[in-house]
């Protein structure tokens, strides 16, 4: 084995158990940054088949999300004046409920959000009613740990322009995603008796799996797993979150076929095992990467995992459940059914040229 030979083996182990992203994934990112103005396209493609790397994800976030402009010599003006506008923002919702200061910062949030949309409440009995912003509270409280800022202004802006992303382009589809969830989990499962199963006890009808999707995972998966699916719907994926409950019932597909009651379930789906996280986020990239290069039927479609961690060079990222097959598949409508929907963006994930390569 000659040096470069072994040098390609020791990235490509290191980056599939995750012991540091790539440094060619680092240095496009920052070449990516340094065009001016920022490209804005070529890097949510970059993100959305590579992910972004932990050191510049707050910033890439705020890049996608509108909330800071793409030519650098405006950001320091544009990022006071969105700074001042938290402060002013936090003055009103003091203003208004002086109880806020008692409340926990994603309360705050809510209500200063809710100041902004001119949209807040008179008697906060409809606050608390409102279902919608139940989820804005648990997305600010997952952006508050996912984020490496303590500033609130990056708290803010983050939050609610990333709950107006999803809003705008997921939350009119959203009623679809359990049945193209049900189509897609009854080919991946392999001898269908967890399809089967969930169907019985009507599971795909419960309130959980809106829960997940209306808040994009927030609070039900682990930090360092959730961030990897947030950098794809930031980028404009709407179907990774199909994905990602179809990922989350095969991982748990043996202690769900003990549980004999929708309730019991429900009660354990709530507390997913932390160290299930990547195992959950890897199958969910996969199958995104694996529908989307047999929609796109082009030699230029995504076919590794996220971060390099790639099964193989064929075109969808790796192989197959045992029992698919790579005709049309239910799975198949699951992508043709998003890509029918015009309120969601989808994306086919294509390696920009000045994205940079993989490791080797």
């Amino acid at each position: 084995m000659d040096q470069n030979q072994e040098r390609n083996f020791r990235t490509h182990y290191y980056e599939k158990v995750r012991f540091f992203p790539t440094v060619e994934e680092k240095k496009s990112v920052e070449s990516l940054l340094k065009e001016q103005p920022i490209q804005k396209e070529k890097l949510g493609q970059f993100c959305l088949r590579f992910g972004i790397p932990a050191v510049y994800r707050t910033y890439v976030w705020k890049l996608l999300l509108g909330v800071l402009p793409l030519n650098r010599s405006t950001e320091k003006y544009v990022w006071g004046h969105r700074e001042e506008q938290v402060k002013e923002l936090e003055r009103a919702a003091v203003l208004v409920r002086p109880q806020c200061l008692d409340e926990t910062l994603e309360q705050k949030i809510l209500r200063m959000k809710l100041i902004e949309d001119g949209a807040l409440p008179i008697q906060d009995k409809f606050l608390e009613q409102d279902p919608t912003n139940q989820y804005f509270v648990s997305i600010a409280q997952a952006v508050s740990g996912l984020t490496s800022s303590e500033s609130e202004a990056d708290l803010f802006w983050i939050s609610t322009r990333f709950f107006r992303h999803i809003s705008s382009n997921i939350y009119s589809s959203l009623p679809q995603f359990p049945e193209l969830t049900l189509q897609c989990l009854q080919k991946e499962d392999v001898d269908h008796r967890l399809h089967q199963h969930l169907c019985d006890l009507r599971m795909l009808e419960a309130p959980l799996l809106s829960f997940w999707f209306h808040t994009c995972f927030a609070s039900v998966l682990p930090e360092s797993a959730l961030e990897r699916i947030w950098d794809r719907v930031i980028s404009g994926s709407a179907q990774i979150l199909v994905y990602v409950a179809v990922s989350i019932l095969l991982t748990l597909r043996r202690p769900l076929l003990a549980l004999t009651t929708s309730d019991d379930m429900l009660t354990y789906l709530k507390h997913i095992p932390e160290d299930c996280g990547d195992r959950i986020v890897n199958e969910a990239l996969e199958l995104l990467h694996k529908n989307s290069s047999q929609t796109a039927g082009k030699p230029d479609s995504p076919a590794g995992e996220d971060s390099g961690r790639s099964s193989g060079n064929k075109p969808g990222g790796g192989k197959p459940r045992q029992g698919s097959q790579d005709t049309s598949t239910p799975s198949d409508k699951v992508v043709r059914s998003l890509v029918e929907s015009k309120s969601v963006t989808i994306e086919i994930a294509r390696k920009s040229p000045n994205a940079g390569d993989k490791a080797g």
